[in-house]
């Protein structure tokens, strides 16, 4: 018996030394960014000489036909997406069987002193392939710095939402503009909304109201209200297109509350905030009947999407990981493969918006 535990043993030891190296992904713990002073974030900024280069364990720094790619975030806003985004990175360099070293630089908050530093030091450690995870808020300021050079990709920035361009950014956030649109092929002339404030839903309320010049009624929906009887229960929702700009969670209540006080609106349209698995879980079949929503994400090999599954993030439901994906094989070979169907013209992702319904099965575009 001692013979057999110990040839397990032995057995264990080595099937653990020829395994796949796993990679921890280190964010930094969140913090209110309001909080902290200019001297802080620069002391802060030491991190980036704390953070190992992740590099596939066959790469050298000699090995010429090795992908460079460094990842610049702000872990104090962008945390929950960070890992998912560079694992999904990851995920496609194992597909690929690419060899890469793959550096991530946190800036830990868009202090415009941390953001120049973050990119400096990837120029002079010669990485000139970079995923730079901002929000659209510091994009004035990403256009002036000195980025001679390099191949900046920006998941979350789309070029309708800016003026001026800079030729070496390549642009990957979706358009909202275009799922609204595309939404609102199902619009009668009684439009409501109901919103949440946030940035991204301010920047959707402003597209509805203002591109599209539509003058319906907008309730707020706050944070901390949990009911909403007051706005429900209003006539003029009855019959109307209701527009749902809410995070998933009061979407769901939003429509299982219309149900409740027996609301029946002609249609309620939400866009790719809403495209969400959880609304199954969250609402009833009968919830959402006349339920419709916009899609930019689009099909994913199924090898390369279980890759990256395997590596924790998600292309079927989480667009930036999709935009992460779209950009990290561009700036390997341009799509030369073409492994994505997404195409990139002018440096912005050109995504095409689906419109899908929600049946007991799951969600099915409507053709």
């Amino acid at each position: 018996m001692k013979y057999l535990i110990s040839f397990l043993l032995i057995t264990l030891f080595f099937v653990g030394c020829s395994s796949k190296k796993e990679v921890e992904i280190k964010i930094s713990a969140k913090k209110d960014i309001d909080t902290i002073s200019k001297k802080e974030q620069i002391t802060y900024n030491t991190i980036y000489n704390d953070i190992d280069p992740f590099i596939d364990g066959s790469v050298t720094e000699d090995t010429k036909d090795v992908m460079k790619l460094a990842f610049i975030y702000p872990s104090n806003i962008v945390a929950k997406y960070a890992k998912s985004s560079i694992n999904t990175v990851l995920a496609y360099f194992d597909y690929k069987g690419i060899k890469y070293k793959l550096k991530t630089f946190d800036t830990l908050s868009e202090d415009e002193i941390n953001i120049q530093k973050a990119f400096n030091s990837a120029k002079e450690e010669g990485y000139t392939n970079i995923i730079a995870l901002f929000t659209p808020r510091v994009i004035e300021f990403l256009q002036i710095i000195d980025t001679n050079g390099l191949k900046v990709y920006l998941p979350l920035t789309n070029k309708q939402n800016i003026t001026n361009y800079n030729n070496n950014f390549i642009y990957g956030g979706i358009s909202y503009k275009d799922q609204v649109k595309k939404l609102f092929e199902f619009s009668n002339t009684n439009n409501v909304m109901f919103y949440q404030k946030s940035f991204l839903t301010n920047n959707i309320k402003n597209i509805y109201q203002s591109v599209f010049s539509i003058n319906g009624l907008s309730l707020e929906i706050k944070k901390e209200e949990n009911s909403y009887e007051d706005i429900i229960d209003d006539l003029r929702i009855e019959d109307s297109t209701l527009f749902l700009n809410t995070p998933i969670i009061k979407t769901s209540i939003i429509l299982s509350q219309l149900r409740a006080y027996e609301i029946h609106p002609k249609v309620i349209l939400s866009t790719q905030l809403n495209y969400n698995p959880r609304i199954f879980s969250l609402t009833q079949v009968r919830d959402r009947l006349n339920f419709i929503l916009a899609n930019s994400i689009d099909k994913v090999d199924d090898n390369l999407k279980d890759t990256i599954s395997f590596y924790g993030a998600d292309v079927i439901y989480n667009w930036v990981d999709y935009s992460t994906l779209v950009g990290v094989n561009y700036l390997y070979d341009q799509n030369s493969s073409g492994l994505i169907s997404t195409r990139i013209e002018k440096n912005q992702v050109m995504y095409e918006p689906k419109l899908l319904i929600t049946t007991s099965y799951g969600f099915l575009e409507i053709k």
